[in-house]
């Protein structure tokens, strides 16, 4: 028997009446058999349990004898507290309320958790949802967790798992644990045996960083992240899992990200797996902090000269505009070197500081020779306005060096030094830039710290430069004048003195109709040097002038593409 939009409900009472079933079936074609046992639905089947949970397909089966329904094709169930399961195939039991999916299934909790496995058990007596397949659940933040298999327990909305589980977070960040509770309500998630690897480029001062943190148990929510007995560093795997260069042990790390800190209970500092250093309590920065006061992210170095060493840098928030960072290295087998960075901005100009000491080799040889060792950089920049709204810069440089091999040997490194150069600058300069003329003034050292050079040091003093517009009408067009006198002392006896004049002069631009534009140009040199022990130039006071004249002519052609609606331009130029 066939009919449309018919609902048929179904009392069974088993028991002796010590409790009762029911469940609606509604569907655009019922088939009912004989035997009255078995009943197939089909178009828009809807099946409402006793309990008010809602479950949809496209068909089912009812066994009567059994309580029992086999639903296929677009299976949605959909419980009271909306959890929504998705499947094409699923077999209900009216007696245990439990609702099996066979095959891929989604779930969406009523936390907005996204479940996608297979297999899963919904008890609807328990209140869980369970599967001992592999698992992917997507949280509401974008975070990806990867587990064996789950339960979940609808009433306190929290997930379990133990075994292999691994997440990867929003920033890349990937985690590894061997049991996990989730709790959706909360935002919050325990675990334990964690492997954290911190992949944010953040946590790394160069690329070969490997970031992580080992820890017992590791508690997470949106604030906070605590790990108890804890192993963190960032240095890069070794071989045969040997030991990193340098950890810090605690027996608990709390990273806390609204104060934008971590934090230690007990922290050692170990090298090599060797204790250096114990403090009761530790805090720092966490690294997507600019400017605050604290420790930042431990260095670990190693080299042939000075063995292994530590850094622990310091920084230390002055005020608004001014910091300093203090930066100690620590050599298992030589003298600590102490470098300071100090940093202050003002209303128009800019200072940078970078200095170091260290009382050198504490072990020494014909190689390594005593002495102390120090450096001292600066940079000083200030812009300012003049008369007219002309722009004024004064600059002054100043780079020194106790010890030609110093930078190289202990490898320094930071916004003012950096150890690859080979050539020292210090220098004092200022321009002035307005509509009608340009001006600079230079005096500039140079040190070189190669080992084949006899003479270290080169002498720029003075270098001037002046470019001004001396006219510029209909009548003559105009003329612009470039000047640089310099005099150069460098290899102790060797000096020039160079000025150089430029005169460009350009008459007005002539438009033919054909397209084609023309105008007279005109440039004279005069060049004056005097040198004193340099071969290529004479010795003698030497004028020298040069001069040409000619017509340069050039068109516009223009490229036009319909296709992508984009223009190409091309211009020609001849000079006569």
């Amino acid at each position: 028997m066939k009919n449309k939009f018919l609902v048929i409900v179904f009392t069974l009472f088993f028991s002796k009446n010590l409790f009762a079933d029911k469940l609606e079936i509604q569907a655009k074609n019922i088939s009912i058999e004989k035997n009255n046992k078995i009943s197939t639905f089909e178009g828009e089947v809807l099946v409402k349990t006793d309990d008010g949970n809602l479950i949809t397909s496209d068909f089912a089966k009812y066994n009567k004898e059994k309580g029992f329904i086999e639903l296929r094709k677009n299976v949605v169930a959909k419980d009271k507290k909306n959890n929504i399961i998705k499947s094409n195939y699923a077999e209900y039991d009216e007696k245990t309320k439990i609702l099996q999916t066979i095959g891929p299934t989604v779930i969406n909790t009523s936390e907005n958790y996204l479940i996608e496995g297979s297999d899963i058990l919904f008890d609807n007596n328990s209140k869980f949802i369970r599967s001992n397949k592999k698992t992917i659940i997507e949280d509401i933040d974008k975070n990806n967790i990867f587990l064996e298999n789950f339960e979940y327990l609808i009433n306190t909305n929290i997930f379990k798992s133990i075994g292999l589980i691994d997440i990867k977070d929003n920033l890349n960040n990937t985690y590894q644990f061997s049991q996990i509770y989730i709790d959706t309500k909360k935002k919050e998630i325990l675990g334990t045996d964690i492997k954290l690897n911190l992949n944010t480029e953040d946590f790394k001062i160069n690329k070969d960083n490997k970031p992580r943190i080992l820890a017992n148990t590791i508690k997470i929510n949106e604030d906070k992240k605590s790990f108890g007995k804890s192993i963190f560093t960032i240095c890069d795997y070794r071989p045969n899992d040997k030991c990193p260069p340098w950890t810090i042990q605690a027996t608990k790390m709390l990273h806390d990200n609204k104060k934008k800190t971590i934090y230690y209970d007990n922290a050692l500092i170990k090298v090599y797996n060797i204790p250096i250093l114990y403090l009761p309590r530790l805090s720092h920065p966490d690294p997507t902090v600019d400017r605050r006061s604290g420790f930042l992210l431990p260095r670990y170095s190693d080299t042939k000269n000075l063995g292994s060493g530590l850094s622990i840098p310091y920084f230390y928030a002055i005020d608004e505009d001014k910091d300093f960072t203090f930066t100690n290295y620590f050599y298992i087998d030589e003298n600590p070197l102490f470098i300071g960075e100090y940093r202050q901005a003002f209303k128009n100009s800019n200072l940078t500081l970078d200095m170091g000491y260290t009382q050198g080799y504490k072990n020494t040889s014909a190689s390594k020779k005593s002495g102390n060792k120090s450096h001292f950089f600066s940079n000083f920049v200030s812009s300012f306005k003049g008369k007219n709204d002309s722009e004024n810069i004064f600059k002054l440089k100043t780079q020194h060096v106790s010890n030609d091999k110093y930078l190289k040997l202990y490898r320094i490194q930071s916004d003012l030094v950096d150890y690859n150069q080979d050539i020292l600058e210090s220098s004092i300069d200022f321009s002035h830039d307005s509509d009608s003329i340009f001006l600079s003034a230079n005096t500039t050292i140079y040190e070189n710290l190669k080992d084949n050079y006899n003479d270290k040091y080169e002498y720029i003093f003075p270098d001037l430069t002046l470019d001004k517009s001396l006219f510029q009408n209909d009548t003559l067009g105009s003329l612009d004048l470039q000047s640089n006198f310099r005099v150069n002392n460098y290899d102790t006896n060797k000096t020039s003195k160079f000025w150089i004049n430029d005169f460009n002069w350009k008459y007005n631009d002539n438009l033919f109709s054909s397209g084609i534009k023309g105008s007279l140009i005109g440039k004279f040199k005069n060049v004056n040097y005097e040198t004193k022990n340099i071969d290529s130039f004479k010795e003698e006071t030497t004028n020298e002038l040069f001069g040409a004249i000619g017509y340069l002519a050039e068109i516009d052609l223009i490229k036009k593409n319909l296709k992508n609606f984009s223009e190409s331009l091309f211009t020609p130029k001849i000079l006569f």
